[in-house]
């Protein structure tokens, strides 16, 4: 293998290219960059706690912020400089002992040689940029003044949605901005728990401005970038975990919220709103030139790909032409104030793509994206809910939003999504903010909703979707035939046939017949339903049920993107010829001794169904809803045990060797054709 660093994947080139630029201009600072990276402003600091105060004072205070610097990068001597390289969980493995790759002939030595040449040097250095990234410590500062180009964020946590209480018009925001006044570092001396301490810096930078709200009230500061790599670096993809990538690109969204505390405070039960000052956060998913680009050069079609709406006068329409697509159809249209919706644009943007098909590994299903793009001073869609969990992700201009509490319980965490209500149904918003670029704006399913563009600024916001038809009642759709179905096959009773005159008892015309006859029926199909509940083993049903569900996941799901690392060691990579005879030759070998594992976590799914074993997997879905029907292999009883083993070890390697099956030529057989299907990778590249 060349020394030459491995190229990265999209979102890590964009961020690079972003923190070199700023690198730039650090370093013609001379002293000032020293003094920021290894000044007091680093030392860990007693988390203070965060303020609350009303939505009126932070409008104000919004307008300061703190200068900052981005975090700090790797050392000069180190080849990998231009990649930010998460190393932890690639030490923890080496350190764990690997004890599921150690095939009969892994050289452990080799492995070890590894470890000490790029990885040592770097724990450190990578522990210490990880922390930055993830485990922010707070301190408080007053009074601070910022540039205009300062980049911050701010956190609007709203009231509950889905309560009946009466909460105070209040928010709690936090401002997360960079470590560093406009003069001079803070001393840490100036922040204490219970208190926040001005500084002379601070006094004096309050009499020369003038009288602001924002002046008065603390903020949260962090002291390096909020912009990170969503993604691990290349070099880290022969032992990446999906899932802790997924919740990695999970938490670059989120920032600075933590995922934890999302789940605890705010899913499935209230809104939560972030607001940063850093336009570009999104922006390398989707543009207005990118779109114009993504209509021309792809067969998109009205109704399939793209919906024109519009909403004026409490009315709802789609004005949908019928065929392609083009550009001159599409901004006629806009420019006659209609809002433009693109339906999975994720098939058509590759950064889109990669998000989304990394998310998705994190939640276990399919998340989905639209784009809306509204001219100024205009509304799309009329008022209503869904029955996602929606994250909207403003990219360019500016965009109102009003959420509004379920009408009734029944609405709460729907099912189904809602009909257009009119502006009469929905009552008074329990939120109501402006979102600008780099924002983002989670709400449950049933929170009704809708947006309208400021009157000067148009909008092109992204909404990605998690969670639809994932609950519990969805698994009991699965679990209850199935219980059913055992329990009729077990129990006699419940075979026998009805009582003649039970035709005459039950039913809508006889629903208020209250003899003795009618009043057994019901104890007897009582009875009968608590047999069915208590004569079938719970576990073995739900775990069918699961499998049941998890099938839609694998009929939904995007393809996996497939990295350039991945590729020397898939059937992505894998190149053939022939030989002098005309002959095919590959240029890949299954061993014994070859060690492999799942592609992803969530590649492939073992089922057992209609009296047979088979696995359904994702890696030849297209990247279009469902374009295709469910894809799956038939394996023999006996071969089932060795797929579980793939799908235990992740994401450790296996040694070939290890499958738990008699014949070797059964071991390999199985290996090759999960491998030839893009299911399973190689430890080392194959050519």
């Amino acid at each position: 293998m060349s020394s030459t660093a491995e190229p990265i994947s999209a979102f890590g080139a964009y961020n690079i290219g972003k923190q070199s630029k700023r690198l730039q201009k650090l370093t013609k600072k001379g002293n000032s960059l020293n003094k920021t990276i290894g000044g007091k402003i680093k030392k860990k600091i007693a988390r203070a706690p965060i303020p609350v105060y009303s939505q009126k004072k932070n409008e104000a205070s919004d307008r300061k912020s703190a200068k900052g610097v981005r975090a700090k990068s790797l050392k000069k001597n180190n080849k990998m400089t231009n990649k930010r390289v998460n190393l932890k969980p690639h030490i923890k493995e080496y350190k764990a002992g690997n004890s599921m790759i150690s095939g009969p002939s892994l050289n452990k030595k080799k492995q070890k040689k590894k470890l000490k040449s790029p990885l040592k040097p770097l724990e450190q250095e990578e522990k210490n940029n990880f922390e930055e990234g993830y485990n922010e410590e707070y301190m408080c500062v007053q009074n601070v003044s910022s540039p205009k180009d300062e980049q911050d964020i701010t956190v609007v946590l709203p009231r509950d949605n889905l309560t009946n209480k009466q909460n105070a018009a209040s928010a709690t925001k936090v401002a997360l901005t960079n470590g560093a006044t406009k003069n001079k570092l803070l001393k840490t001396k100036e922040v204490s728990m219970g208190a926040i301490k001005k500084s002379p810096a601070s006094v004096k930078s309050k009499k020369k401005s003038t009288s602001n709200v924002s002046d008065a009230l603390p903020k949260v500061t962090k002291t390096t970038s909020v912009k990170f790599e969503p993604l691990s670096s290349q070099s880290n993809v022969i032992r990446m975990n999906s899932i802790t990538e997924g919740k990695r690109t999970f938490e670059w969204l989120l920032n600075p919220v933590k995922v934890e505390d999302f789940f605890a405070k705010y899913w499935e039960s209230k809104s939560c709103f972030i607001k940063r000052r850093q336009s570009n956060y999104f922006s390398h998913l989707i543009s207005f030139e990118a779109i114009d680009q993504m209509l021309l050069q792809n067969h998109l079609e009205f109704t399939k790909n793209i919906d024109v709406t519009s909403y004026k006068n409490g009315e709802r329409e789609t004005l949908n032409p019928e065929g392609r697509a083009l550009p001159p159809t599409i901004w006629d249209h806009y420019g006659q104030g209609c809002s433009i919706r693109l339906l999975n644009p994720q098939a058509f943007l590759p950064n889109l793509y990669t998000l989304n098909s990394t998310l998705q590994e994190y939640f276990h299903c399919l998340v989905g994206a639209n784009a809306y793009l509204t001219p100024p001073n205009s509304q799309g869609f009329a008022p209503h809910y869904d029955d996602i969990e929606a994250f909207v992700l403003q990219i360019e201009g500016r965009k109102r939003w009003k959420l509004y509490k379920p009408r009734q319980p029944e609405e709460i965490l729907p099912r189904f999504s809602s009909r257009n209500f009119s502006q009469e149904e929905i009552g008074k918003p329990i939120f109501e903010e402006v979102l600008q670029p780099g924002d983002i704006l989670y709400f449950p399913r049933g929170i009704i909703h809708q947006a309208k563009t400021e009157p000067g600024y148009h909008s092109l916001h992204l909404t990605l979707s998690v969670y639809q038809k994932q609950s519990y009642a969805d698994l009991l759709e699965k679990m209850v035939p199935l219980m059913l179905e055992k329990a009729i096959y077990n129990n006699p009773d419940l075979r026998r046939g009805l009582p003649l005159q039970c035709w005459h008892l039950a039913g809508i015309a006889h629903s208020s017949h209250g003899s003795k006859e009618r009043t057994s029926l019901e104890k007897k199909v009582k009875q009968l339903l608590n047999k069915c509940m208590n004569s079938v083993d719970l576990t073995d049903v739900m775990d069918s049920a699961f499998d049941q569900l998890a099938k839609k996941y694998h009929r939904e799901a995007l393809p996996p993107e497939i990295l350039d690392t991945e590729k020397l060691r898939t059937v992505y990579g894998s190149r053939s010829r022939t030989n002098e005879h005309g002959e095919c030759l590959c240029d890949y070998e299954i061993e014994e001794r070859t060690n492999v594992r799942l592609l992803r976590a969530n590649i492939l799914r073992l089922v057992e169904e209609e009296g047979k074993m088979r696995i359904y997997y994702y890696s030849d879905n297209s990247k279009l809803f469902c374009e295709y029907e469910p894809t799956f292999i038939e394996i023999k009883d006996t071969q089932a045990a060795s797929v579980e083993v793939l799908i235990k070890s992740y994401p450790e390697y296996v040694s070939v060797s290890q499958l738990p099956m008699e014949q070797t030529e059964e071991k390999i057989d199985l290996t090759q054709a999960l491998w030839e299907r893009g299911l399973l990778m190689f430890e080392k590249p194959f050519n």
